[in-house]
């Protein structure tokens, strides 16, 4: 009798001869040892690769344990099942991307040395689990025992499925613009350097929590010593440095996300004049029950030729149409084999052999090394498309032909890049890839129109080239300064338009506000007063909270828009400041019956907290153009805290020996017991940075723990 296997017997039987050739072999990935420095930051010594990565699941999972048990768990598609109805939605998005069973089939394709590596990794996890039990709560146990599979999967579902296609986009079926989730970075060539090294800014903006949050490391092998931050739950960093080189990543505009719309007939939908017939599969989503019984949700999941049914709605925006998602890079296993090689790579050309490969689907990346190059990347996987603009791919397309589907992606030659411009630094704040240098070096008409959008600036981005372009040469002490700048380019812009229109009202409420903006300095920093009333005018004057993000320099509330010509000095003029003083006016009046008065310090009403540490914050709003970006969370008790912004800051040297600070915002570690989870809050609240304790004589000076691995 012939025996069939589901899927499921499959990727049973390899985790099965995974964990049997563990079993079987001499356990050569335990040499290694950590160094735990007073910041709760393991650097982790090695004598050979996988025990380096055995010994970095072991650390993650002591720093963030109940985390990454949760987040391992999520990427299987079962968080409802472990963790109740609250993960049900996030479940469905998985199961309905196929994001488990795409990381079994990722996991053979991996080259033999790193599937040797993530299975290190995976037993670091579970053992670190298995030998702490009292450290990991039992909720977060029962996601135990961890796999490569499950490591695999949730890199997929970070990268590809909440950051390049998130679920949330499904609701409007159109691409997420504004000023988010995002980073800053810049790379100064030694032209610009006053030491004519070259320099190198790290400075991510994520959410500060859940899948969001980063990790702290440095990793030392033969031929391996590199210093940086993982996507929390990842067995490689993500963004590195050694001490030759290092790279930073910021989110960009890629569009490898597509949403077809179907025609649907009976036996199928319409394709090409034809009727073809959906591929349909059915899955079993668990529910976790408050008593601990589980709910069965049956899920059938349709697939036409773009990729699998993720809209039926009856209601808007979709009037009961049917909507197909295609997303780019789901044929890419080598994600974390190229991260690894990037982060090793020692100048431009071992860099560019590793990104050269396309595995990760988005991002653009900046570069620096200590021969003197600087390089800018957009890094992407840009689907050919048969015709169409950045705008009409960014909707819904006809999912009847094979006229709008595309096939294959556009190779590296094909993208937008930048090396060693004549200005002597680059820079990215999320917007297109034409403004990495000013003046711009590429032009956006020698690519297709749909790789990206025409050129702009958001204020971030204005403000981020007019710091670059006013310095001269920069130290690496300026340099950390002009990156921790809380000045708002929007202020500068219009702040003195605004209080001559309060100067001219006249009323005492008026002249009060001019009083106040007046005095302002235009920063958001501690005891900045004037920078609360001002945050306060602009989100009345644009609609609301909710619509602060698509306040962009092409705003109609300028009377001069944004000029491709005078990209840095326009947009100019309020379009109707008698409608900006009505919002003023009202701003006024509700700060000061909330507050008391006026001119209240910014570090009074945004806090860094987290804790029982409760602290000033500085910082604001990225769409108002402040580099150091904090955006202001939901109020509680009239206080805000940042509910995303700067998460981790690195500024290197590329000197000999390497010269670096850093700041990872919320600490080393989530888990409930330790003191890392927020023991950096005083320095970000003063505007200061930690040095990197690089080489093994300074980890060992400012030495908090060792764990040996025998």
């Amino acid at each position: 009798m012939q025996r069939k296997f589901t899927f499921s017997s499959l990727l049973f039987l390899t985790i099965f001869l995974t964990e049997t050739s563990f079993s079987q072999q001499k356990p050569t990935y335990k040499q290694a040892e950590i160094l735990w420095d007073t910041w709760g930051v393991p650097h982790i010594y090695a004598k050979n690769d996988e025990s380096l990565f055995y010994a970095y699941g072991w650390a993650q999972t002591k720093n963030h344990g109940n985390l990454i048990l949760q987040l391992y768990g999520q990427a299987r598609g079962k968080g409802a099942e472990y963790w109740g109805e609250k993960y049900a939605q996030a479940d469905r998005w998985v199961i309905t991307n196929s994001i488990h069973e795409r990381a079994a089939e990722w996991y053979t394709l991996q080259k033999p040395a790193m599937r040797k590596n993530l299975d290190a990794f995976a037993r670091g996890v579970n053992d670190y689990a298995n030998e702490n039990p009292d450290k990991i709560s039992p909720e977060a146990k029962r996601a135990l025992p961890i796999t490569a599979v499950d490591v695999i999967a949730h890199a997929q579902r970070v990268t590809h499925f909440v950051f390049l296609a998130p679920q949330t986009q499904v609701a409007s079926l159109e691409r997420m613009q504004g000023d988010k989730n995002g980073s800053n970075a810049w790379a100064i060539g030694p032209k610009k350097s006053t030491s004519g090294n070259t320099l190198l800014l790290t400075n991510p903006h994520l959410p500060w929590t859940d899948l969001y949050l980063y990790v702290e490391a440095q990793l030392v092998s033969p031929g391996v010593n590199t210093y940086g931050i993982s996507r929390m739950g990842f067995p490689i960093l993500t963004m590195a440095f050694n001490a030759t080189a290092g790279y930073s990543q910021t989110v960009n505009t890629n569009d490898g996300q597509d949403f077809y719309e179907l025609t649907t007939v009976e036996g199928g939908y319409k394709w090409d004049g034809k009727v073809k017939a959906f591929e349909a599969k059915e899955r079993i989503l668990k529910i976790r029950q408050p008593d601990g019984s589980l709910k069965e949700e049956k899920m059938v999941i349709r697939h036409s030729v773009h990729g699998p049914v993720v809209s039926e709605k009856v209601g808007p925006p979709t009037r009961g149409k049917t909507i197909a998602m295609r997303v780019a890079g789901l044929g890419q296993a080598g994600i974390f084999e190229q991260y690894w090689d990037m982060a090793r790579a020692k100048d431009l050309t071992e860099f560019e052999a590793a990104v050269s490969r396309l595995q990760i689907p988005m991002y653009t990346l900046m570069f620096a090394d200590n021969k003197g190059n600087i390089f800018n990347l957009f890094n992407a996987e840009v689907p050919v498309r048969p015709l169409g603009d950045w705008n009409f791919w960014s909707g819904v397309v006809r999912g009847d032909t094979s006229a709008t589907l595309w096939t294959k992606t556009h190779s590296y030659k094909d993208l937008p890049k930048v090396r060693n411009p004549a200005t002597g630094w680059l820079q990215n704040t999320n917007e297109p890839p034409w403004t990495a240098t000013v003046p711009m070096v590429n032009n956006y008409k020698d690519f297709p129109a749909y790789m990206a959008p025409a050129p702009n600036m958001s204020f971030r981005t204005q403000r981020s080239v007019r710091m670059l372009m006013n310095s001269d040469k920069i130290s690496l002490d300026e340099f950390i300064q002009l990156k921790l700048s809380t000045q708002m380019e929007l202020a500068d812009r219009i702040a003195p338009e605004l209080i001559a229109a309060a100067e001219a009202n006249g009323s005492p409420e008026a002249k009060e506000v001019a009083s106040v903006l007046s005095n302002w300095d235009h920063n958001t920093d501690n005891e900045s007063k004037g920078a609360f009333l001002f945050d306060r005018f602009v989100r009345k004057w644009v609609g609301g909270t909710e619509k602060l993000n698509s306040l962009g320099t092409a705003s109609k509330l300028f009377s001069t828009p944004w000029d491709l010509n005078d990209p840095i000095n326009t947009p100019k003029g309020i379009a109707d400041p008698k409608a900006a003083l009505v919002a003023l006016l009202d701003a006024a009046k509700e700060v000061k019956a909330t507050y008391g008065r006026l001119d209240v310090p910014w570090g009074e009403v945004f806090r860094f907290r987290i804790g029982d540490v409760d602290l000033p914050g500085n910082g604001g709003p990225g769409p108002m153009g402040v580099f150091r970006t904090m955006t202001l969370g939901a109020p509680i008790d009239g206080k805000y805290f940042p509910a995303h912004g700067d998460t981790y800051v690195a500024a290197i040297e590329f000197s000999k020996p390497l010269k670096a600070k850093v700041l990872t915002s919320y600490g080393n570690a989530t888990q409930p017991d330790s003191k890392h989870n927020n023991d950096q809050l005083p320095l970000l609240s003063e505007k200061k940075m930690r040095p990197v304790w690089f080489t093994r004589e300074e980890a060992e000076q400012h030495l908090a723990e060792k764990t040996v691995f025998k």
